[in-house]
């Protein structure tokens, strides 16, 4: 554990407070102030008065640890002793659906989340306890907690096991207690088993998204970090550094990862510094360097970046303050020396690819199911070709997220807080995401497929698929999903394939799609454009429901039949997107105002409906094209001439010959889908 000069500054500058926040008698007046009264008030009341007091007691006692003071060591102490005195006696309760009960707490997540943070505060004071007091804590709190959380280990792969089994494994080793750390460690879905089946062979979390990716993973290196030099040490297991590796491929050229599924946060640059902190000093890979020194402002990484034409236009994050617990404990030199204080050589500083470069190239990977397509304009497209994630999942295989820097196009935005009726109203369905949806219904478990990538002097593409043949997918075995979590309709899909096609070069995108029902079903292809259409033509008022969700969601629903010729126009917050569209069968298109997030605000959703025809393939082109030179109605000289053509011809067996142009570009492509795999050709006119 490095700890550089930051604790200096942290303990020279007489800022108490920031290291030891919200702690006793303040927690108290600051959770006082509620509008309403009854249990469930108090008991909102008690949680965060706990929750507080025990991330408070770990801020206090590293301080008394840094400072070696008598007065904070005992505040730490009492704090535990009096929990010691009551723990044992509380009655578990709570039980809410799927979470498990709680003893302090209401759900065991919220007791694992309060003990790990004890567990630190214990830790940093136990050289300063007797033997009397440390007999009174061990067999009041730590025992009793232990037995607790391990009475109610989750039986599946998922991130509350992940917190659950870290803090039982924290418990055994302060415990020194050999047969409660292995509870938490060993044995099915233990923390170990989470490791080797829950980290995908690529490093991605399975639930499929980054939110989660880094929640299970920071309880994870809670454990890590207290065991750190042990014969428990977990630093050299494979999984840990690529569950650091793999989201670096992912950063968007605006410095963010994409949102996908239960992901309730934007997470960006600087508020992954914590994690890479740790990550830069337990393995010295320069490109965790590289996002310490962008998440905090460094200006010659700023200006290296400015100097990159790909990535330049996206990033402008505002610096994070380096004054997390993990810069305190972990904190390198981030100037161009090594840990020795050496300069570093030209050599070691270039051996790795840059995380620059990362953020402005293409990744993709068959095995977490993503594909990320970038151009050199700072467009980005995310294609979602991934397993199923189980409890968080959103249903939504072969969805699309596509922006230009940081100007978000039709992006999938995550969800909002659980507890707004949007969440489960909306968010959690396929019919919120861009991708296809039958009968308006969400789609079943599958796993999806990446069947090629290709990248071309012209650009990249990528071929994507999944099908409803049977109810097997890769994670059935290891996750519980309760009946009233599983809102699909399996008779829908059943005997359906989907397939994707996403090109991306410098001046178009292109979606080509193709959906395949064994009987007659309604096929929807969704896009939720984060603007607002240029209406040409009159809509007439759509009078039938549009899904099989709550119509409170659709706001002025509309329609008209699809016109192949018009190109529609979209104002977009800062620029102009356009879109021209074909499809193989008659269709129909149908917009509404729905929910963006935060849901107070409203994207404007497309739907193209086809009432399906039976064991015959429907395939949807279309083309994507945006420029930034437009805004508040006002077009530059060049987006005056900005235009969108698609020229579509369909051949039998699925041969299509796919021609785009726009003013600066000319594509012509051909396109065999009468194959396994596509076969996918371009040549520039």
């Amino acid at each position: 554990m490095a700890i550089g000069p930051i604790i200096i500054i942290a303990t020279k500058t007489g800022h108490r407070s920031s290291l030891i926040g919200p702690v006793l008698g303040s927690i108290f007046v600051q959770c006082a102030s509620r509008n309403g009264t009854g249990e469930l008030f108090d008991a909102a009341w008690v949680t965060l008065a706990h929750s507080k007091l025990g991330l408070g007691m770990k801020h206090l006692s590293v301080l008394s640890f840094i400072e070696d003071t008598t007065e904070d060591v005992n505040k730490v102490k009492q704090v535990l002793l009096d929990y010691a005195h009551w723990y044992a006696g509380y009655e578990v309760h709570g039980d809410i659906p799927y979470n498990g009960p709680g003893k302090l707490f209401a759900q065991t997540l919220d007791e694992a989340h309060w003990i790990i943070d004890l567990c630190y505060a214990y830790s940093f004071v136990k050289g300063k306890l007797t033997k009397q007091e440390k007999q009174q804590i061990d067999r009041g709190l730590l025992i009793p907690c232990a037995e607790f959380l391990i009475d109610h280990k989750e039986q599946q792969l998922h991130n509350h096991a992940v917190l659950i089994t870290s803090a039982i494994g924290m418990l055994g080793f302060l415990l020194g207690d050999e047969r409660i750390h292995l509870a938490g460690l060993a044995g099915p879905y233990g923390l170990l088993d989470q490791i080797d089946r829950g980290v995908l062979k690529d490093g991605m979390w399975y639930e499929g998204n980054f939110h989660y990716h880094f929640y299970g993973y920071h309880s994870l290196l809670q454990y890590c970090i207290l065991v750190e030099g042990t014969s428990w040490d977990l630093r050299a297991h494979p999984a840990l550094k690529k569950m650091f590796d793999f989201p670096l491929h992912y950063i968007l050229p605006d410095g963010s990862l994409p949102s996908m599924n239960d992901a309730s946060s934007k997470m960006s640059i600087p508020t992954l510094a914590p994690y890479y902190e740790l990550a830069y000093d337990w393995y010295g890979d320069s490109r965790y360097r590289d996002l310490l020194r962008l998440a905090y402002g460094m200006k010659s990484e700023q200006a290296s970046l400015i100097s990159e034409e790909k990535v330049v236009p996206s990033y402008t994050a505002a610096p994070a303050e380096r004054s997390s617990m993990e810069a305190l404990w972990f904190g390198m030199e981030l100037n161009d020396v090594d840990s020795c204080g050496e300069q570093l050589s030209s050599k070691s500083m270039t051996e790795s690819v840059s995380l620059k470069q990362l953020m402005a190239a293409d990744s993709s990977s068959d095995i977490s199911g993503l594909t990320k397509l970038v151009n050199a304009k700072g467009w980005h497209l995310l294609v979602k070709h991934s397993t199923f994630g189980g409890e968080h999942d959103h249903m939504d295989r072969l969805g699309l997220s596509f922006g230009a820097g940081n100007e978000p196009l039709f992006a999938d935005p995550g969800t909002t807080a659980y507890g707004v009726p949007a969440h489960y109203g909306w968010f959690k369905h396929t019919y919120s995401h861009n991708t296809v949806s039958l009968n308006g219904k969400d789609q079943p478990p599958a796993d999806g497929q990446r069947l090629e990538y290709g990248r071309e002097t012209w650009g990249s593409w990528v071929e994507s698929a999944v099908e409803w043949d049977h109810e097997q997918y890769r994670m059935k075995d290891s996750i519980l999903l309760p009946a009233e979590m599983c809102p699909w309709d399996d008779e829908a899909y059943r005997g359906s394939t989907i397939r994707r096609i996403n090109v991306l070069t410098d001046h178009v995108l292109l979606d080509i799609v193709k959906v395949f029902v064994p009987d007659i079903r309604d096929i929807d292809l969704l896009y939720h454009i984060h603007g607002r259409m240029d209406e040409v033509e009159a809509w007439q008022p759509f009078a039938s429901p549009v899904s099989a969700l709550d119509q409170q969601w659709f706001q002025n629903p509309k329609y008209k039949p699809f016109d192949p010729e018009e190109v529609l126009m979209w104002q977009m917050r800062t620029g102009r997107l356009l879109q021209a569209g074909w499809c193989s069968e008659p269709s129909l298109l149908i917009t509404a105002a729905t929910p963006d997030n935060p849901p107070n605000q409203l994207r404007q959703s497309l739907i193209q409906r086809i009432r399906g025809p039976k064991e015959r393939d429907v395939v949807f082109v279309h083309a994507f094209a945006y420029c930034a030179n437009y805004n508040g109605g006002k077009a530059s000289e060049s987006a005056a001439e900005f235009d969108l053509q698609l020229n579509v011809q369909y051949g039998d067996e699925g041969r299509l010959r796919i021609g785009v142009e726009t003013e600066a570009a000319q594509y012509d492509w051909s396109l065999d889908w009468t194959e396994g795999k596509a076969k996918f050709i371009e040549s520039s006119s």
